[in-house]
């Protein structure tokens, strides 16, 4: 029932199957071979000493009858001496029965790699089928969450307006502070499907990257306040590229977010964001003081739904995906992203190099 139930399961034990009789097969032809060489060397060792006896033999002054007897596949008649035809047939038999077994063999394991092809190839359809499926749940349900996320944030914006009470006050801000984690959450997957599917179109065009920035910082400036972290802006004011306005916004808001969130989950107090201008182009930079990432993990931490240490023990929120679309839409802009750490506890930098004009 399990194997109907899951196909993909099916294939894969199917293709163990396989592998397992190829295994088996490969070795038993590795012996086989082996076997026959030292077979065949023991069969010549043997005729080189009978031809060599019998040529003893012949120069003792023997009779042909008396050599004929070290020669045992050939015949004498008088003075003549030829192959005998049993001797032959028995050489032509062997190779027959050589050859047989070589093309039986041959053709079943031939099959077992056809076989197993059939089911890589049905298993990555299945796969790639699956992909797809979980990236369209993925995308509807998100958008079936925005419309009440937007109902409940409207809501408590009006119920934080209009009420003058200190603990409705309180309790409208919590309420808006979660919708805005879960949108950032909705709108990360749907950023992720999106690229996923090529969907991604970029208008670039330019961009003043302070204001870009500073808009950014807004946006989290609450949170950070109320977690006790400082934000603070390094780049001068002329500094611009010519990027998609899109791309950068979600670029600079998820490095932020994810800053954030380091900073709370490993006791940090501040974040910088700096960006400067390169003989190559414009470098920016988000450095946080917060939970930091083991040095060998710099690269994995752009993989999608990738999260540093223990998932049951974990301490900072997310699902995995902002530095992966962080990842995905700068190089997408013809950009490149590194990350570096000290090790946990010991804060992270992540660094953007664009050039003069992203894509």
């Amino acid at each position: 029932m399990t194997l109907k139930r899951d196909p993909s399961l099916a294939l894969q034990l199917g293709f163990l199957a396989l592998l397992l009789i190829s295994t088996v097969q490969v070795g038993w032809w590795m012996y086989d071979h082996v076997s026959k060489a030292r077979d065949v060397e023991r069969r010549f060792a043997a005729e080189y000493q009978h031809d060599a006896d019998a040529l003893t033999t012949l120069f003792s002054g023997a009779s042909p009858e008396r050599v004929a007897e070290h020669l045992p596949a050939v015949a004498v008649t008088g003075h003549e001496a030829a192959v005998r035809p049993e001797a032959l047939a028995a050489l032509a038999d062997e190779r027959s029965a050589r050859i047989n077994r070589f093309m039986w063999e041959g053709a079943f394991f031939l099959a077992v790699l056809l076989g197993g092809m059939a089911v890589l190839t049905r298993t990555i359809r299945h796969d790639a089928e699956l992909r797809r499926r979980q990236q369209n749940f993925l995308a509807a349900v998100s958008h079936e969450f925005k419309s009440p996320l937007a109902s409940i944030q409207l809501a408590s914006e009006t119920l934080v307006l209009r009420s003058h009470e200190s603990d409705t006050q309180r309790l409208g801000r919590r309420i808006l502070e979660d919708c805005e984690r879960l949108l950032r959450m909705v709108d990360n997957l749907l950023d992720a499907t999106r690229l996923e599917e090529g969907r991604q179109q970029l208008a670039p065009a330019e961009l003043a990257l302070r204001g870009a920035a500073e808009t950014a910082v807004a946006e989290i400036a609450e949170r950070a306040r109320l977690s006790s972290v400082t934000i603070a802006v390094e780049m001068p004011d002329d500094l611009k590229l010519t990027i998609d306005p899109t791309v950068l916004g979600t670029v600079l808001r998820n490095l932020l977010d994810n800053a954030l969130k380091a900073c709370v989950a490993g006791g940090g107090r501040s974040i910088a964001l700096r960006g400067a201008r390169t003989a190559h182009g414009v470098e920016l930079a988000v450095a946080d003081d917060g939970i930091g990432f083991p040095p060998e993990d710099a690269a994995l931490i752009f993989e999608k739904f990738y999260r540093v240490g223990d998932e049951l023990r974990r301490s900072m929120p997310g699902t995995g995906l902002g530095l992966y679309i962080v990842k995905r839409l700068v190089e997408q802009s013809g950009g490149a992203i590194a990350a570096q750490s000290g090790g946990p506890k010991r804060g992270a930098t992540v660094t953007i190099r664009w050039p003069e004009r992203a894509r």
